[in-house]
């Protein structure tokens, strides 16, 4: 790659950038669509769609971790 004047860190680096690019608007729709499904007051849906969709990438990475919206299991299992 050297002769064309492009170094490994840099394409690194870049394919890094594209997959970011390619993998929040994929992620974002993806929890738009899950929480659609769960059974929310309007106000808390409507806040966690702005959080995923103002925040980037964390905003649905955080929807998936605090899964809002489901029932806790009784007896810690």
């Amino acid at each position: 790659m050297e002769p064309l004047g492009i170094s490994w860190g840099y394409l690194l680096v870049m394919i890094f950038n594209f997959s970011l690019l390619l993998g929040w608007p994929l992620l974002a729709i993806l929890a738009i669509l899950q929480l659609r499904q769960r059974e929310l007051p309007e106000v808390a849906r409507a806040v966690w769609a702005a959080i995923i969709l103002v925040v980037p990438l964390f905003g649905a990475i955080a929807f998936w971790l605090v899964q809002p919206g489901k029932e806790m299991q009784k007896g810690g299992t």
